[in-house]
């Protein structure tokens, strides 16, 4: 059962490493990005970053987020890069760039969010990208980035791990839990 997981794992990971234009959501522990926080750390306040991998365009001069979160969880702040403006609100972010965000890497930071459980939970759960309100790709139900250079050229996004649900909030971390570094580490 163990090998079969594996194997899973590593096909979802390699779908997903193959794809452009995906986001994600992080938390910075010891060095290394996690896509989850224990509950009985949920109520020490917490940032995670939002994250554009593989990016199919240089700059990027803003995106879409509508994000469902836990009813126990709230965003205290939400903040960005180079004249971060967001017109929406911590959930449901349409946010535009002063200067385009250049990304050199596979990987670049668009936001980060201040955030709080406010009791411990008694069950996991997931926090949720899914398309902005209202989309500016009406049939794209994901997030969307819009081209530095062109910001008229609008790229619909997906999810760097192949689904939705990006992060696990007030779940059970195993011992054998991933960090975007061992994700990574498979491919080079």
């Amino acid at each position: 059962m163990k090998r079969l997981l594996i194997i899973a794992l590593a096909l979802m990971i390699a779908g997903g490493a193959m794809a452009q234009d995906t986001f994600g959501l992080w938390r910075m522990v010891d060095g290394d990005y996690v896509n989850y926080i224990p509950a009985e750390e949920v109520t020490t306040p917490f940032t995670l970053f939002i994250t554009l991998h593989d990016p199919s365009v240089f700059s990027v001069g803003g995106y879409e987020v509508g994000m469902a979160i836990p009813a126990d969880m709230i965003i205290l702040a939400a903040t960005g890069p180079n004249g971060w403006t967001n017109f929406g609100d911590p959930t449901n972010q349409l946010v535009g760039f002063q200067t385009p965000v250049i990304i050199q890497t596979d990987m670049g930071v668009l936001g980060e969010l201040q955030c709080l459980g406010l009791s411990m939970p008694a069950e996991a759960s997931h926090i949720s990208f899914g398309a902005a309100n209202p989309p500016s790709i009406p049939d794209h139900d994901g997030p969307v980035i819009a081209n530095g250079v062109n910001p008229d050229e609008l790229l619909p996004c997906g999810y760097v791990n192949g689904s939705p649900d990006v992060f696990l909030y007030g779940g059970v971390v195993g011992t054998e839990a991933h960090t975007l570094s061992d994700v990574k580490a498979l491919f080079e």
